[in-house]
C-alpha cells in the first residue's frame, strides 16, 4: 500500500469535488468509538475518524453517511415504532451509494475497483436482493450510525416487499438529473460530459461562458438537484413513491415567477424541442392542416422542425423509448408542414426585420388561404442573440387573419423579464421558456406557458396517443384532454428545474439596477476582449429594442457570437466544433514539450463557450462557417459560482487558450485523431490585416 495515497474521510468530504455539494455538518473525534470511518448522528453531523484510509474506502464511507445524513435529516418527527422506516432508510442509502460508486471514477476505469463492502455489487444490480442480503446489508450499514439510527427489529419479508416497490427509483443524484430527457443527456464514457459539454455536478475551475447553450451546474444549483433526490427518496421511504407533490411544487414556482395567475397554465417539459412538440399537439387539436412559419430557423433547436411536424426528434424519447428520428408520431397531425425562413444571409449577415416580415405575411397568407392553420413561431432571442420579429410585427401578423394565427414565442433563451412574459401569455400567445440557458439550471429544464386560448382547447377532446412517450399527466394542466397520459412523473426533470429554481431565486434576489449594471460591464469588457483580439470576429447584430423603462437588463445583449480567422480566412463549422471541444478539455499532455509553466497551466484550463452556430457562406463549402459564442447568464450576475464575475480578465483567457490551440493546430488533430476520422487541415493564427475569405464584410464589421 502506498502510504503516500491515503486519506482521511474528513479531508477527503472537503477536497472531492463530486462530494462538496453533499456536505452536512462534520467533525474529527481523537477517540471514537464508532467501528467504521464515519459516524451519523441523529441531527445529521458527521463524526469522523482521523485515521488514514485508502482514498477508494474514504469516498465510499463518505458518501454512504452523507446519504443517511441527508435522509435522516429530510425524515418526519413522527416515532417509528417498529424500526422498519429506519431499516428502509439505511437500505435506501446504501442502494443509493451502489448505484453512485457505479459511476464513480473508480469504476468508470479500465479496471474498475470492487466496492469496499460485502454488499455494494448485489445492491447496485437491477434486480432486488433477497430478504437475507437485504437484511445483512442493513446489519452492516447500522455500523455507521448512531445507536439512535438503528432499527431494533428488521422484518426481512416487509423489507423486501417495500424493496420490490421502489427499487427502480432508488437512484443517486448524479444518474437522476440525466433521465428523463433524450440521447443528448447521455454522458461519454472518457469524460462524463454530455453532448453539451456538462457534467452532473460543479466543474470547479472551469470558466463557464456557455449558457447559450447549457451549463454545469454551479455548487448551489448542485445541492438543490441533491436535496431534491433527497426528498424523492424520502417519499419512498415514507410510502409515498409516484406523488406529484415535487411536479407542483415546481409549476407553482414557474407560475410565482412569471407572475401567470395559477400553476394551470404551466406545462413542464423536458427541453424546449419538447415544447415545440407541446405546441404541435395542442395545435393539432383544433385543425388537422398545420403551417408552422419558423422566422430564424437556424437559430432555434435543431430538432424544432421536426417537432412542429409532429415527427420523432430523436432516437430516443423523454420517457425511455427507443423511435426513429423523423418518423411520424402517433396521433399528431399528418399534414403538418414547416416553412424555414434563416435570419442570416452569406457569412452571417443579418436578415432585415423588413424582409422577415415580409416573407412571413406571403406565407401566412398562403396557408390561410388553403384552409391551413398557422403558426407564427417567434425567438425572443436567438442563438446569437437576436429578436427575431418585435411585438410590434407579430400583432401585425396576426391582425391579418384574426383567429386564424397562433404564436408560439420561444424564449427558451430566458433572456427577458418576467414582465415581458406575462405580457406574452396576456396577448393570446404561448410561451416556452427554459431554466437551462440564461438561468445555467443543468440542460434539459422546460416549460410552456398557455394562454386562455390554448388552455381551452384541453377542456374536452383527448392529445394525441404518441405524445405519451414523451410525457406524464403531472407534468400537464389536470383537465378532461390530459387524462390519456400516463400516471407517474419524470423525476430527471424535476431534479433539473430544482437546480434551475435555486439560480432564478438567486437571479430574483439582485435589485433590478445591479442587474443592468453587471450585466452592462458584462457587455462593454466582453465586447472590448473581442473586438481586441486579432484573430476573432464578432457577427453582426441588430440592437435589442429599448423597453417602456429605462435602465431594463434585458435591453441589454448578452450573447456576443463571433468567427475565429486563421490561415487568411474564417475556420469552418467542422473545424470549430473541434475548436469547442479543444477548450473544454484539458490539453495540458497533448501540446509539444517546452512550453512554459503559463502555458501549460492555460492549456488545462476548461473554458466554456457555446456551441457552434453554422453560418451559411458559398466560400467554406456545404459545412459552412461556425460562430462561437461568449454568452453572459443569471449566476454572472448572482454571485452562485462564488462571486460576482469580472468578465474581462476570464473572457480573455478564453481568448488566450482559443490563440494557443490555433498555435498548436496540427499537435493536436492528427496525434488523437482516430483512424478512420477525417482531420481537418492545420491552421496557423491570423495575423491582424490578412486576408479573411469565407466571410461577408458585413459579417467582419465589429457590433
Amino acid at each position: 500500500m502506498d502510504a503516500s495515497n491515503l486519506t482521511d474521510v474528513f479531508q477527503y468530504m472537503q477536497s472531492s469535488a463530486d462530494l462538496r455539494h453533499m456536505l452536512m455538518p462534520c467533525s474529527i473525534v481523537q477517540n471514537p468509538t464508532f467501528e467504521r470511518p464515519v459516524c451519523v448522528q441523529p441531527d445529521g453531523m458527521l463524526l469522523c475518524q482521523p485515521g488514514p484510509v485508502e482514498p477508494a474506502r474514504a469516498w465510499f464511507s463518505a458518501r454512504l453517511a452523507l446519504e443517511v445524513a441527508a435522509l435522516a435529516c429530510a425524515a418526519p418527527q413522527d416515532a417509528d415504532q417498529n424500526g422498519q422506516k429506519q431499516a428502509r432508510t439505511l437500505l435506501a442509502a446504501a442502494r443509493v451509494t451502489a448505484r453512485a460508486w457505479r459511476l464513480s471514477r473508480f469504476c468508470q476505469t479500465l479496471r474498475p475497483v470492487a466496492p469496499p463492502c460485502t454488499w455494494g455489487d448485489v445492491m447496485a444490480e437491477d434486480a432486488v436482493p433477497s430478504p437475507t442480503q437485504l437484511a445483512a446489508c442493513v446489519a452492516d450499514v447500522a455500523l455507521y450510525v448512531a445507536p439512535a439510527l438503528r432499527p431494533a427489529i428488521v422484518d426481512d419479508h416487509a423489507l423486501h416487499v417495500w424493496a420490490c416497490a421502489v427499487w427502480p427509483g432508488l437512484q443517486p443524484a448524479e444518474w437522476l438529473v440525466m433521465q428523463g430527457g433524450d440521447e443528448r443527456l447521455d454522458p461519454a464514457r472518457q469524460t462524463g460530459l454530455n453532448r453539451y459539454g456538462c457534467q452532473p455536478f460543479p466543474r470547479y475551475g472551469e470558466l463557464a461562458f456557455s449558457s447559450s447553450t447549457a451549463s454545469t451546474p454551479t455548487l448551489p444549483a448542485a445541492r438543490a438537484i441533491h436535496q431534491a433526490s433527497v426528498q424523492l427518496v424520502r417519499h419512498a421511504v415514507d410510502g409515498q413513491e409516484g406523488t406529484a407533490c415535487p411536479v407542483q411544487e415546481t409549476k407553482a414556482f414557474l407560475a410565482s415567477f412569471y407572475h401567470m395567475d395559477g400553476v394551470g397554465r404551466v406545462v413542464l417539459a423536458p427541453s424546449g424541442t419538447d415544447c415545440a412538440l407541446a405546441a404541435t399537439a395542442l395545435m393539432g387539436m383544433v385543425s388537422p392542416h398545420i403551417t408552422t412559419i419558423l422566422p430564424g430557423v437556424e437559430e432555434t433547436g435543431s430538432g424544432v422542425p421536426l417537432a412542429t411536424c409532429g415527427r420523432h426528434f430523436a432516437c430516443r424519447t423523454a420517457r425511455g423509448q427507443d423511435v426513429a428520428k423523423g418518423f411520424p408520431i402517433e396521433g399528431f397531425p399528418q399534414d403538418a408542414e414547416h416553412i424555414a425562413l434563416p435570419l442570416r444571409g452569406e457569412g452571417g449577415s443579418r436578415v432585415a426585420d423588413e424582409a422577415l416580415f415580409a416573407a412571413c405575411q406571403q406565407h401566412i397568407t398562403r396557408a390561410v388561404q388553403a384552409g391551413r392553420r398557422v403558426l407564427l413561431y417567434v425567438l425572443h432571442v436567438s442563438k446569437t442573440g437576436q429578436l427575431v420579429l418585435p411585438a410590434s410585427r407579430v400583432r401585425a401578423l396576426c391582425a391579418l387573419y384574426p383567429g386564424q394565427v397562433d404564436v408560439l414565442v420561444d424564449a427558451c433563451q430566458a433572456r427577458l423579464r418576467a414582465e415581458q412574459v406575462r405580457q406574452y401569455v396576456a396577448l393570446g400567445w404561448a410561451v416556452m421558456v427554459t431554466g437551462s440557458k440564461f438561468f445555467t439550471g443543468p440542460p434539459f429544464s422546460g416549460a410552456l406557458l398557455l394562454p386562455d386560448s390554448w388552455l381551452n382547447r384541453l377542456q374536452q377532446g383527448s392529445l394525441p396517443t404518441g405524445l405519451a412517450a414523451y410525457a406524464t399527466r403531472a407534468e400537464w394542466p389536470d383537465m378532461p384532454a390530459t387524462r390519456c397520459l400516463p400516471e407517474g412523473m419524470n423525476a430527471g426533470l424535476f431534479l433539473r428545474w430544482s437546480g434551475a429554481r435555486a439560480e432564478m431565486a438567486a437571479f430574483a434576489a439582485v435589485p433590478d439596477a445591479q442587474k443592468y449594471a453587471r450585466l452592462h460591464q458584462f457587455m462593454v469588457q466582453t465586447k472590448a476582449a473581442l473586438v481586441a483580439c486579432p484573430f476573432v470576429r464578432l457577427l453582426p447584430s441588430v440592437d435589442l429594442p429599448a423597453p417602456q423603462g429605462a435602465g431594463e437588463w434585458d435591453s441589454l445583449p448578452s450573447i456576443f457570437a463571433f468567427v475565429v480567422l486563421a490561415h487568411g480566412g474564417a475556420l469552418d463549422f467542422g473545424q470549430t466544433k473541434h475548436l469547442h471541444r479543444w477548450l473544454l478539455e484539458d490539453l495540458s499532455d497533448r501540446l509539444p514539450a517546452g512550453l512554459s509553466e503559463a502555458e501549460q497551466a492555460l492549456a488545462a484550463l476548461p473554458c466554456h463557450v457555446g456551441q457552434p452556430v453554422c453560418l451559411t457562406t458559398a466560400q467554406a463549402g456545404a459545412g459552412g462557417l461556425g460562430a462561437l459564442r461568449v454568452s453572459a447568464s443569471a449566476r454572472h450576475v448572482s454571485g452562485t459560482e462564488g462571486a460576482v464575475l469580472a468578465p474581462h480578465h476570464s473572457v480573455a483567457r478564453v481568448l488566450d487558450k482559443l490563440g494557443l490551440i490555433l498555435r498548436f493546430w496540427p499537435h493536436l488533430v492528427q496525434p488523437a485523431t482516430p483512424r478512420g476520422t477525417p482531420v481537418p487541415p492545420a491552421v496557423a493564427a491570423c495575423a491582424p490585416g490578412q486576408g479573411r475569405q469565407g466571410i461577408s464584410s458585413l459579417a467582419l464589421r465589429q457590433s
